[in-house]
């Protein structure tokens, strides 16, 4: 079963008498770490005279306004952040995007793992885990860009042969359900190897989260695969995938009970789709392999199932948490639910590849940043949430976002340091006014298409 939420101090009071949480604290490194040289040196990307002069749009100001930005026209994108950073300064479209394209897109990238990385070595934030591990999701999700010839040739065609072209980006993430963080985001052609990208992401994760918590990797139909499945148990990595129906069929028809480990044996047909590739020298290595397999059954009446198969230990994770295990899963769709409507992340600045990936990175960011700040306000008021309550309190996401977007910048450009903690905590008042019931085991009726066309009152916008 999921654990209570731990009990945490998340303040700490400062010399003045000021209270500093945590995220707040992580949000000043961040800042550091903007003006730091080795920042810099990853934005240049290698080209020396680049950011070097004090222009009108310096690199910090390129990296608020685009944590700034909000989907208006560029123009009103602009004025708005000149007014607020630079009174009676401006700058044109040209002049602003000449030095967008100078900029690195993994900037970003550095900074929402920089981010991570103090989040995650934090020695008093504990963390939210399921059995002591943390319960990370990969998936890809489709994102939907402006259609040149420049984006076809980067990313792909999504159209079928024959239809009208339509260019997409193939984002593929690993994330933290329980904590909800993204550790990891890429940015592929529409048609990409997903679980390729996931092992690549799950190789690097322990830059993020340290050498000693322990973790598991869950995962929909399609991702596993013979290769990755052994690779993952020879490295000790502990995952939960389901199967398709036709997955190791034989094994999965000779289950006679809802937990059992099955050897998995690589016979010829098994192993010919892998010969003359990079995974045939693994799957020549053995004869065979041991597997877990998890039925879980979907109703009440046991008439629908899914097959899961796993490597963790029966004695700390027995056959019963697997369905909540596995539906935690569904926190990463959520995750891109927010990328896409809360934040806007396909209301990009323009149509260069450069520039779609810098919002789509820098989106990550401050859903990363929007999630720290609300887990921060959570943990705080955990017993006030609990209390008086017929079901559990959350912050509303939405609000906090809006929020965020609103008065971020202002805490971003301040100087002084005691009126960046009356701006912060201001924030965090106001978000905290604003929660909202988690109702479990919610269901609604689907209705065919959307009930409204441009303005779906589930849909609303927050900023």
């Amino acid at each position: 079963m999921l654990p209570k939420s731990p009990v945490l101090f998340m303040t700490m009071i400062d010399a003045e008498g000021t209270v500093v949480r945590k995220s707040g604290g992580r949000i000043k490194s961040d800042i550091g770490r903007i003006h730091s040289d080795c920042f810099i040196k990853v934005c240049r990307n290698g080209k020396r005279n680049v950011f070097v002069r004090n222009r009108k749009m310096p690199l910090d100001d390129l990296i608020f306004s685009m944590i700034n930005r909000k989907g208006l026209t560029l123009k009103l994108e602009l004025r708005n952040y000149m007014n607020i950073s630079h009174p009676g300064r401006k700058i044109s479209k040209p002049a602003y995007l000449k030095q967008r394209m100078k900029l690195n897109p993994e900037a970003f990238v550095d900074l929402y793992q920089f981010h991570n990385r103090n989040f995650y070595s934090d020695p008093d934030s504990e963390l939210y885990t399921y059995n002591g591990y943390l319960v990370l999701a990969v998936d890809g999700s489709d994102i939907n860009v402006p259609t040149t010839t420049e984006t076809l040739e980067r990313y792909g065609n999504a159209s079928k042969k024959g239809g009208k072209p339509c260019a997409q980006i193939g984002l593929g993430c690993l994330y933290d359900t329980l904590n909800r963080m993204i550790l990891e985001a890429d940015c592929n052609r529409v048609k990409f190897n997903e679980m390729a990208v996931a092992e690549s992401q799950i190789a690097k994760v322990r830059d993020t989260i340290g050498p000693d918590v322990p973790f598991m990797v869950t995962m929909d139909r399609g991702y596993p695969s013979i290769p990755s499945i052994m690779r993952m148990i020879d490295s000790g990595i502990h995952f939960v995938a389901r199967l398709k129906s036709t997955d190791f069929k034989a094994e999965q028809l000779s289950l006679v009970s809802d937990d059992e480990d099955k050897e998995i044996y690589l016979t010829r047909e098994r192993r010919y789709h892998y010969l003359n590739t990079k995974d045939e020298a693994i799957v020549l290595s053995r004869e065979s392999f041991m597997l877990r397999m998890i039925r879980v059954w979907l109703d009440k009446g046991n008439t629908e199932f899914e097959i899961l198969a796993t490597n963790l230990p029966r004695e700390q994770f027995p056959v019963e948490c697997f369905g909540e295990l596995y539906h935690l899963r569904w926190n990463l769709e959520t995750a891109y639910q927010t990328l896409k409507d809360q934040l806007q992340m396909e209301n990009f600045t323009g149509t260069k590849p450069i520039l779609l990936e810098q919002d789509i990175y820098s989106t990550i960011y401050v859903s990363n940043i929007a999630e720290d700040i609300a887990r921060d306000i959570e943990q705080e008021q955990e017993d006030h949430l609990k209390n008086g309550y017929k079901h559990r309190m959350a912050v509303n996401r939405s609000l906090c976002i809006g929020l965020l977007k609103s008065d971020l910048i202002y805490i971003l450009l301040e100087k002084d340091p005691h009126i960046q903690e009356e701006l912060m905590q201001k924030l965090y008042d106001e978000i905290s006014e604003n929660i909202v019931p988690v109702r479990p085991d919610r269901h609604y009726h689907r209705t065919k298409g959307q009930l409204a066309g441009n303005y779906s009152n589930t849909h609303k916008r927050c900023f």
